[in-house]
């Protein structure tokens, strides 16, 4: 969204952009020699969503993204990094913002999440 570009591949870079401004807050703890847990906090807010207004022929966009929400544990089974097996959940809280862009006809806009895990094997 705040590339409107439809893919990295296929779009073509018009550098007319919402742009996005991004507040992280994260911690990474080594729970156990084998264990790390991972979770980060983000605000997003557009710099400039008069270029969405623009582009979606729709006033009044509010610039708060939303919260974005993420937990994660990195497993390493060796104790080395030979072997890495990475898990966790993330969502996304709509804020005004992304509401004035994806709201349905009914005004309701449904919470984002996703699993995501990787293993990672090196010799």
């Amino acid at each position: 969204m705040p590339n409107l570009r439809a893919s990295k591949i296929q779009g073509q870079t018009n550098f007319v952009n919402p742009g996005l401004h991004l507040l992280n807050f994260g911690v990474d703890a080594d729970v156990t020699p084998r264990t790390k847990l991972i979770a980060n906090v983000n605000f997003l807010w557009f710099d400039e969503p008069q270029v969405l207004e623009t582009f979606t022929f729709q006033g009044g966009i509010d610039d708060f993204v939303g919260t974005d929400l993420s937990l994660g544990l990195e497993f390493r089974p060796l104790l080395n990094d030979n072997a890495i097996l990475i898990g966790g959940v993330s969502g996304l809280i709509p804020g005004r913002g992304f509401e004035d862009l994806y709201e349905q006809l009914d005004g309701k806009t449904n919470k984002l999440f996703s699993l995501f895990a990787e293993v990672i094997l090196e010799y």
